[in-house]
């Protein structure tokens, strides 16, 4: 199975601001930093870009089935929690993800298309992967 956007969270409690989860809900492992994310909205087509890194040492990022990556839109310190997911920071110190129709696209870095969710849209897994 393909990676997958769960939810557009641009109203949050989290203190690190708004963010996007792509998640792995197959059975196999996939390399993250072999995809990106961006945003479309009716004025503005793929305004921001976020291309996900690569491992410490330039090699492939990985998550494993059921783990996710979260990308919030803020300044941070990329980790690998303790379960397994990612928390990545796109380094933009304004907020990307509004409430008038903005659409988040998970493509491939050759441009193919992978996945959308529009912001507001409700989370794809409420209960988890």
């Amino acid at each position: 199975m393909e990676p997958h956007i769960c939810v557009v969270a641009n109203r949050t409690q989290d203190a690190r601001g708004e963010y996007v989860e792509v998640a792995n809900s197959g059975s196999s492992t996939i390399a993250v930093n072999k995809l990106e994310l961006s945003d479309y909205t009716a004025t503005q087509r793929r305004s921001h870009v976020y291309r996900f890194p690569a491992a410490e040492g330039g090699g492939d990022l990985y998550l494993a089935p059921g783990q996710s990556a979260f990308v919030f839109t803020g300044i941070g310190k990329d980790v690998r929690n303790s379960d397994g997911n990612l928390v990545l920071f796109a380094g933009r110190s304004a907020p990307i993800w509004n409430n008038d129709g903005d659409v988040a696209y998970l493509r491939r870095l050759d441009g193919t298309f992978v996945d959308s969710r529009t912001v507001g849209d409700p989370k794809r897994h409420p209960n988890g992967h």
